[in-house]
């Protein structure tokens, strides 16, 4: 979002010639008592001060629209006058406004062109619009709006904050795909980076599902009140796995310098997700073709198809050579770990061979045939329950071993774990939606998670920068 420098705003001598006169007016106007009980008061002065700066902007603006006026060039007649009332940081603004029909169309929808005028997003200014959608992307909006007055803010209902804040959620969804490319356009590469790693993830997330009707469920308790409104369509809460991804640009360590975070419900098509995120790394690679790339998460093979089929595309387009691969290490010593339970019965050599086996894998790619060729030893003086039970790792390793060749990935500069994506599920997906008795639509869901991640991947302001422009359009009186 493009934001006011108040230093150089303030050092302006017409802003400091009014200030010279505001302030002693401010201050004569404070009641007497306390400093904080003075505080107070000023700050509930500025409100009103600004709300009513702004209505009077909104209604100067609403004035000014004749009986005709084009729109992108598309003639509309003044249909009905009316009364808006939009959200702002200092309060509710009831502005008169009209709505506008277009010419020719018999009983067509109507606009409001002081809206596009303005950029008024969804019933708030933009300013406010811009803090639902962060405070949207971070928490919900109950949450939001107790933090606004604690900030001596003048918030909306939490019902209003909720339905602009999940209005401008599906607009941003709607624009995303063009509003993305001018974002990725603007966006540099580091020169400290040295490769770029994508990685794929899933992690559950509550969903409110229609009942099925043959579905048991729990006794009703007995009703003291008499119900008013009508019973609501029964719904189950369903964990379903969403989708999470990063794309890394990492330093010559394999340490992440920037990460773009990308979310989705179990519903979407994980292939549209990583699409995107194939589209960074393009966009990486255009300004820094040396860039190594790899791709690193656990070894579910659904997860590996999807990313592999995204990082395909782009080699078919003639805009990556090649990748490398690997499996998290963390979850391949887990593995090992499970597999040593298997053959060594002592904790202690247990312990000391994973430990050796850890170390041999930073030395060597060769190190995992060693380890799967010790494993298949040991596997032929096992009984045959021991051998069912190791058959499942040996089966992971031969499957995964062409993944687990970690000197290669550090020799190219890239994580040999997948930390940055696990970490991605808890702080996109867990934290924002799967607090105490939250439960989520598909839609819902997909909206904030686009907002979460934009934020998380440090992208929201730009986002939004570009979006809001996109939402004003070119209204003149017409002759």
């Amino acid at each position: 979002m493009a934001t006011l420098s108040r230093t150089s705003f303030a050092a302006k001598p017409k802003i400091r010639k009014a200030l010279a006169l505001l302030i002693p007016c401010a201050r004569a106007a404070l009641p007497r008592g306390r400093f904080a009980e003075r505080e107070l008061a000023l700050l509930a002065l500025l409100e009103e001060v600004g709300r009513g700066v702004l209505t009077a902007e909104l209604e100067e603006l609403s004035a000014s629209l004749g009986e005709h006026v084009t729109v992108d060039g598309v003639l509309y007649r003044r249909h009905q006058p009316g009364l808006g009332r939009y959200a702002s940081l200092n309060g509710g603004l009831d502005i008169s406004r009209s709505t506008y029909r277009e010419v020719g169309v018999r009983n067509g929808p109507t606009i409001v062109p002081l809206e596009l005028i303005a950029g008024l997003q969804d019933g708030a200014t933009p300013a406010m619009a811009y803090n639902i959608a962060d405070g949207y992307a971070r928490c919900d909006m109950r949450q939001h709006g107790a933090a606004l007055q604690a900030a001596q803010r003048v918030p909306p209902p939490r019902a209003t904050l909720e339905r602009i804040a999940k209005r401008i959620a599906a607009g941003m969804l709607k624009d995303a795909p063009r509003v993305e490319a001018v974002v990725r356009q603007a966006e540099k590469v580091p020169s400290s980076v040295r490769g770029i790693v994508m990685g794929l993830d899933r992690t559950s997330a509550p969903m409110a599902e229609p009942r099925a009707p043959n579905a048991s469920t729990a006794p009703r308790q007995a009703r003291t009140t008499p119900r008013v409104r009508a019973v609501p369509p029964p719904i189950e809460v369903n964990f379903r796995m969403a989708y999470v991804g990063t794309v890394s640009l990492v330093d010559e360590h394999g340490k992440a310098v920037v990460t773009r975070r990308y979310a989705t419900p179990a519903c979407d098509d994980p292939n549209e997700m990583a699409a995107r995120m194939a589209t960074d790394v393009e966009a990486a690679l255009a300004l820094a073709p040396t860039l190594s790339i790899g791709c690193v998460q656990d070894g579910a093979p659904e997860m590996w198809n999807v990313t592999r089929g995204a990082l395909a595309a782009l080699e078919e387009r003639g805009a990556l050579a090649r990748w490398e691969e690997g499996v998290d290490r963390y979850h391949v010593l887990e593995r090992l770990g499970k597999a040593l339970v298997v053959i060594e019965p002592v904790p202690e050599k247990r312990a000391s061979r994973l430990h050796a086996w850890n170390a041999r894998l930073d030395e060597a790619d060769e190190a995992i045939d060693e380890i799967e060729e010790a494993l298949m030893v040991a596997y032929g003086r096992l009984s045959p329950a021991q051998q069912s039970d190791l058959d499942e790792h040996l089966v992971y390793l031969h499957n995964n071993k062409s993944r687990m060749r970690y000197v290669t990935l550090v020799q190219a500069g890239l994580p040999v774990g997948s930390g940055v994506t696990e970490s991605a599920a808890k702080t996109v997906i867990n934290q924002r939606a799967k607090g105490s008795g939250q439960r989520w639509s598909e839609q819902g869901l997909r909206g904030v998670l686009a907002l979460r991640a934009l934020r998380q991947s440090e992208r929201l302001a730009a986002f939004w920068t570009e979006f809001s422009r996109r939402r004003q359009v070119s209204v003149r009186n017409a002759a």
